[in-house]
């Protein structure tokens, strides 16, 4: 964020500054207020241009009125009080920090002291006002709008939108919002930031743009045929919009991305990807072996609708089966993972798997090796519960197989796998039973079906075009292709140089037969061993062609070719631009010449530049590259220019190249003269049609036959043109006539040079066909003394050419003009076609590579997220566990204080107790003193009853009398006592209780701070709160001396006195 700069009045400028990769400013204030009266005078100003000036002031008009009115009439969400901030450039569109980053710069900026008044107030000049709307669908538009009415200042297609982000709450960048585009084509992505007036209005309009996104167009169940072109679905959108410009979507169609993989059990515990030829669309597969068909659904384009499950993977063989013929497989799994459409969203991949039994008596046509040149068909679908649709959804994938032996092996170059592009047409459904909006499946059509209906003109409505997703046609369970071309030559795009794969299906004889031959040749270089020609006719093994080639070409002693190539490679060609152009031509579609600037294109450059350099009479030639490519996929870029010296000198390779290919015509002639002798019908068919030899064969003779034809058959001939010598290419060009000659035979002019150039290479895609082949080439008996003499005429014709009037030359330089002219543009369209073919390959390498990285982005952005996310969790998680430890805490300082009460009111309970016991001690004392001293008394009266027994009746009466009194009133007074020490006893045992109660509530509650961690303590804090006021103002008993109140008590005090009180007088 370093080179973001202030733009708040700058950012709507349409230019771009290249360079830094900024917007250029443009002042939209400064354009309002310059008066045009102060601007000088341009010509168009003059008044002789004045009424031109007015016309075109008059149309600007008439257009902007229009556009007012047709942005006016959108279905749209107006927003006022916005003010816009301006934008800077990002490097990460979908990164929230950096657009948050983004937006506290320019609202400091927009905000800062810089831009206040003298009055201390902020300057509303500095910020646009504007008024945004949003649009309710995803095809619309986001616009910028004048607030006085006068017209829109921006808009951005809502597609091209790739983030929306709001300010954080709790900062104050609260009131802003910013989303994030890619400008144009440029490939620089901008943030643009709004300020809301009022700070809740802020989630109003990112709801809106959810809204948008969500949405789905409300024309989606318009015709196609009735979509203008400017209502076509963007391009952004669909992946086959960019490869098929011809293709008519809408709002309504949904793009799907389906892949096939086969996979066989490796008897490793695994399973093993089987070969796909995507040349020949044809798997290869190997009998009675257990197999696990995978295939992936990806929806590319429009609004993602939700998959919910598989509903079940089936398989079938042949080709337009019926629904009924299809056999379900047993499920395996269902996966999910990730995947980008073209605008960069990352969606869902779904990718699901099956077990495939094929010694299943239904797969019993799968399970049956196929004879030569034979293919099976295979239908294979899987059925999806969409929730948005209302039906389960069936992709269909048709393809072919070859079913080997169950020991074959297989020379395995990567996965690969069988894709098609699925377009998915929906209808609104209309129900009012339905709780919620569903769709309905208008048609479901492959990419493939699709251009072949309008190659064809088929439109829909009309015969021939199925509306539904299921494809209508007769069954052809037991179908098979007997011939590829039949079946996938049905475009006229040749095969590009560099395609095919070499399996290595030599036997271990053959391999046990060369390595005698390579031990025996290793030990004299010089001598070819007995027996080398015959094996090289039946083949040379791909992992032995690199030395066995330098061996044949004589590159044993090549240490001075390789000092000099160290040499030559370090200098300057004059002929290094022509090579550039020429690099990226050869092997196209092989992986190592694929990559721009990659080790394979250097490889080549150095080769070509040094050969350049060390053959100046020839020089660099095109075709030479294409033989130097084939070179290098066996052996280092060193060894490989030894080789094509070789090749170029010893096997006079180079003299085609020279004297205005003087000699290549003089092969052009034998091979003509050859043809009338082994097939004249074939030869006066060309006569009458009037087609040469330097028509079909001239990259047969410059290139070796590595320009066109697969590599498999490449490295055959190369094995017999190193073994046998220069005749071999006059063999195989006779051999490929003669294997093809009833086909040349019922083509006319045009037909016969398309054959040449698409359908016979195609033809040697097949192991049998190039086999064929070799063996022909090696019986085709071709005559010297002929050649010579045929080159003999040859001369003779031209020196009477020569010999001849002016008139004669001039006519033979202007045939032999037109003849080049037709084959250099013959040659210059099918290097144009390789040119775009290449180029299509390479960008759609970029966009692959493009998703790749912005996946790589979101998912980074995702995982920071989650980050933040679980350390805000774990501060909440860390607070909550603070909080219960301080309630437990203050719990515990509760329960220790009530305790401490508890305590000290038993404390004092026992106090009181104690010194009634003292009392009661002291009272038994006295009242045995009492006693005593009655006793005392009583003797002395009755001492005095002796002494007074002249009137001893009222005395005794008295003395019993007051001695009856005292004795009731210690009745009474112990009594009491004994009330009271019941009483104290009573109120110890119930403190006692509630003392263990309180300890009981303690320990559940702290069980149920460990369990629960709730918020227990309010209920123990009302508990103990409770119970406390229930001790405080509760009936309580007294410890009042006096009390005569509470249960009754023992009598054990009176027990102790039985005989005192009860014991009568005598």
């Amino acid at each position: 964020m370093e080179n973001a700069t202030d733009t708040s009045n700058d950012v709507l400028e349409e230019q771009q500054d290249q360079d830094k990769g900024q917007v250029r400013p443009k002042n939209l204030l400064l354009r309002t207020e310059i008066n045009q009266e102060d601007q000088p005078l341009s010509k168009e100003d003059t008044p002789e241009n004045s009424h031109r000036h007015t016309d075109t002031h008059e149309i600007e008009q008439e257009q902007e009125r229009s556009e007012k009115e047709s942005y006016l009439d959108e279905d749209c969400i107006l927003f006022h009080g916005i003010n816009y901030l301006g934008c800077a450039s990002v490097n990460a569109p979908r990164s929230e920090a950096e657009a948050l980053r983004t937006i506290k710069i320019l609202r400091n900026q927009q905000m800062s002291p810089e831009n206040e008044t003298g009055h201390g107030d902020k300057s509303p000049s500095k910020l646009i006002d504007v008024v945004l709307s949003v649009p309710n669908v995803a095809n619309g538009i986001v616009r910028l709008l004048d607030p006085t009415g006068s017209g829109e200042i921006a808009h951005f297609e809502i597609y091209k939108i790739l983030f929306c982000v709001r300010g954080l709450d709790s900062e104050p960048e609260r009131d802003c919002f910013a989303f994030t585009e890619a400008h144009k084509k440029s490939g620089i992505f901008q943030c643009h930031v709004f300020r809301c007036e009022l700070p809740d209005a802020v989630k109003k309009v990112l709801y809106s743009f959810e809204l948008a996104f969500r949405s789905i167009p409300k024309n989606s169940t318009e015709s196609l045929d009735s979509k203008k072109p400017s209502e076509v679905f963007p391009q952004s959108h669909s992946m086959s919009s960019v490869d098929d410009p011809s293709m008519d979507f809408d709002d309504s169609v949904f793009c799907f991305n389906v892949t096939l993989e086969i996979r066989e059990n490796d008897l490793k515990g695994g399973y093993a990807n089987v070969p796909w030829d995507k040349a020949s669309s044809c798997f290869k597969l190997r009998k009675n072996v257990d197999k696990l068909v995978v295939m992936s659904v990806t929806q590319t384009s429009n609004v993602e609708l939700t998959i919910e499950r598989c509903f079940g993977l089936l398989i079938a063989p042949g080709r337009n089966v019926r629904h009924s013929d299809m056999h379900l497989l047993d499920m395996e799994s269902m996966k999910t993972g990730s995947g980008n459409s073209e605008s960069g969203a990352v969606i869902a991949s779904h990718i699901i798997s099956g077990s495939w039994d094929p010694t299943h008596s239904h797969f019993s046509l799968l399970n049956e090796e196929t004879q030569k040149g034979t293919r099976v068909f295979i239908s294979v679908a899987v059925d999806l519960v969409v929730q948005e649709i209302q039906e389960p959804l069936r992709f269909l994938l048709e393809t072919k197989a070859r079913v080997f032996p169950q020991n074959d092996k297989f020379w395995y170059y990567g996965k690969k796998v069988l894709q098609e592009t699925f377009y998915l047409r929906l209808k609104e459904v209309q129900d009012k039973r339905l709780s919620k909006q569903l769709y309905g499946i208008v048609s479901l059509e492959t990419k493939t079906k699709r251009l072949q209906r309008l190659a064809q003109g088929t439109t829909p409505g009309t015969p021939g075009y199925s509306m539904g997703h299921i494809d209508v046609g007769s069954p052809t369970l037991s179908s098979t292709s007997h011939r590829d071309e039949e079946d996938d030559d049905d475009t006229d795009e040749p095969l590009l140089s560099g395609s095919g794969e070499v399996v290595p299906d030599y036997s271990e004889h053959v391999l046990t037969d060369w390595g005698d031959v390579l031990q025996r040749w290793r030990a004299d270089f010089k001598q070819r061993p007995t027996g080398l020609k015959q094996l090289v006719r039946k083949g040379v093994p791909n992992a032995l062609r690199g030395e066995v080639w330098q061996l044949l070409a004589g590159c044993y002693d090549n240490d001075t070719m390789l000092e000099n190539y160290r040499i030559l490679i370090s200098k300057d060609s004059p002929q290094e631009a022509v090579i550039q152009r020429d690099i990226h031509r050869t092997f196209p579609a092989h992986d190592f010449f694929k990559e721009t600037g990659g080790l394979g294109q250097d490889s080549l450059y150095k080769i070509s530049k040094a050969y350049s350099l060390y053959d100046t009479e020839v020089g660099y030639c095109q075709g030479l590259s294409f033989l130097a490519a084939a070179l290098l996929l066996h052996m280092p870029e060193e060894q490989a220019f030894g080789v094509l010296c070789k090749i170029m000198y010893d096997y006079k390779m180079r003299e085609l190249f020279k004297n205005g290919f003087e000699t290549l015509h003089v092969k052009f002639y034998q091979l003509e003269r050859a043809i009338e002798d082994l097939m004249p019908d074939l030869y006066d068919h060309f006569k009458q049609l009037q087609i040469e030899a330097h028509m079909y064969s001239s990259q047969w003779f410059l290139t070796l036959f590595t320009a066109k034809f697969p590599l498999s058959t490449v490295y055959r001939i190369i094995d017999l043109f190193l073994s046998e010598g220069e005749i071999v290419i006059f063999k195989v060009a006779l051999s490929l006539l003669k294997c093809c000659r009833q086909d040349l035979l019922t083509h006319d002019f045009e037909g016969v040079l398309k054959y040449f150039r698409v359908s016979l290479p195609k033809k040697y895609r097949l192991d049998e066909n190039t086999t064929q082949l070799v063996q022909t080439t090696t019986t085709i008996k071709v005559n010297f003394k002929k050649l010579k003499k045929y080159n003999k005429e040859y001369e003779n014709m031209q020196e009477k050419l020569i010999q001849g009037d002016a008139h004669a030359i001039i006519e033979r330089d202007n045939r032999r003009l037109m003849e080049a002219n037709m084959r250099l543009e013959s040659e210059n369209d099918e290097i144009a076609d390789e040119l775009i073919t290449t180029k299509i390959t390479l960008e759609t390498q970029l966009q692959k590579t493009m998703k790749h990285a912005e996946s790589l982005q979101y998912d980074l952005t995702i995982s920071v997220d989650e980050l933040r996310k679980s350390r805000e969790r774990v501060k909440e998680l860390t607070d909550e566990n603070q909080h219960l430890l301080n309630e437990t805490k203050q719990a515990k300082e509760l329960c220790r204080r009530e305790m401490e009460r508890q305590e000290t009111e038993i404390s004092k309970k026992s106090t009181i107790i104690n010194d009634y016991k003292t009392i009661t001690s002291q009272l038994s004392i006295r009242i045995e003193q009492m006693q005593n001293q009655h006793k005392r008394e009583l003797d002395k009266a009755k001492s005095m009853r002796i002494e007074n027994a002249t009137n001893p009746e009222p005395l005794e009466n008295d003395i019993l009398q007051a001695a009856e009194n005292e004795k009731e009133a210690f009745k009474q007074q112990i009594r009491n006592l004994e009330l009271e020490l019941a009483q104290t006893k009573l109120s110890k045992v119930e403190s006692e209780c509630k003392v263990q109660d309180l300890e009981h509530q303690l320990v559940s509650a702290l069980k149920d701070l460990q369990s629960s961690k709730n918020t227990w303590l309010h209920k123990t804090f009302s508990t103990l709160t409770s119970s406390r006021n229930k001790d405080s103002t509760g009936q309580s008993p007294t410890l009042s001396p006096t009390s005569t109140n509470g249960p009754s008590f023992p009598n054990t005090i009176t027990s102790k006195f039985p005989t005192t009180f009860n014991k009568k007088a005598p």
